[in-house]
């Protein structure tokens, strides 16, 4: 069979045009995955900070009583700090289920199109 440059390009051209949701796709899962991973950090540098502020508390108390009192008002603060990371959590998530709805919606009717 002889390709003529026209149909070539028309095969290029719809190449393209199939493979573009995928490529959306590509996009979205990358970007989810950044964003998890930023969380992610975000979440391991609290418990960090609250690890060494425990061992700066472990430090400085003269004794048991202070020592107690100290470790409620960290337990205190990281809580609060690990409530707003939870509903960091499920606004990512919800983010992200609309994005993906948002995709395959586009790629369904695309492809509807396509077989019309």
């Amino acid at each position: 069979m002889n390709f003529q440059p026209a149909d070539f390009q028309q095969f290029v051209d719809a190449s393209k045009r199939a493979m573009a949701p995928l490529a959306k796709l590509n996009t979205l899962t990358a970007r989810t995955l950044e964003r998890s991973a930023r969380y992610q950090y975000g979440v391991a540098g609290d418990l960090l900070e609250l690890g060494v502020a425990q061992l700066q508390a472990a430090a400085a108390a003269k004794d048991l009583s202070a020592l107690l009192n100290e470790q409620v008002a960290l337990t205190n603060a990281f809580f609060e700090k690990s409530t707003t990371r939870s509903q960091e959590a499920m606004q990512l998530a919800t983010a992200v289920q609309g994005e993906f709805t948002a995709w395959v919606s586009t790629a369904t009717s695309e492809l509807g199109r396509k077989q019309a």
